[in-house]
């Protein structure tokens, strides 16, 4: 299966007019039909468009062929240059920030404007660091849905607080508020 998926994924991104350094693709659970597809390309900006969109659409895309073309249900992960791991470490590097200001100042942090993959993603890193008396939840709902962190634990240090949950309303040019 892995071959037949390297050889139409390298027909789809040469038809696509993209030049290739590299492709691999790599079994992540047979059973359930998860592939990794890696692509190494000097034209990375084509394929991941403005926040990883044209991804987005192309990882939709080239699923949709391969399933028809194998007549198989698939789910494919699709990592141009790295991308999405390096866009991973930062939007972990911004939590950490946030857990670390909610631990020192003892205020609840809201994040709004994540995805529910990004949220998802975020509950599971926060819980995974088992940090007693650090608590996450999601309010809201669709697009005003937003992640709460809460530390009811100690102050880490001591500084003048105030009351009202922090709202971050700056967001950078990979949707990640700073």
């Amino acid at each position: 299966m892995q071959a037949q998926i390297l050889s139409i994924s390298r027909n789809f991104f040469t038809l696509m007019g993209i030049s290739l350094e590299d492709i691999v693709v790599a079994c992540q659970d047979k059973k359930k039909g998860i592939y990794l597809i890696q692509v190494k390309t000097p034209d990375s900006k084509i394929l991941i468009g403005i926040h990883g969109q044209t991804l987005d659409m192309t990882k939709h895309l080239l699923t949709r062929i391969l399933e028809k073309t194998l007549n198989e249900s698939l789910l494919v992960h699709l990592e141009v240059n790295d991308y999405l791991q390096a866009k991973d470490e930062k939007f972990f590097r911004y939590l950490e920030s946030r857990i670390s200001y909610a631990m020192r100042s003892g205020e609840e942090i809201i994040l709004p404007n994540l995805s529910s993959y990004d949220r998802k993603k975020a509950h599971g890193y926060i819980s995974d660091k088992k940090i007693e008396d650090l608590k996450t939840f999601s309010i809201g709902e669709g697009k005003d849905r937003a992640l709460h962190l809460v530390y009811t634990g100690s102050k880490i240090e001591s500084r003048p607080t105030t009351s009202a949950p922090r709202k971050i309303d700056m967001i950078d040019d990979d949707g990640i508020g700073i």
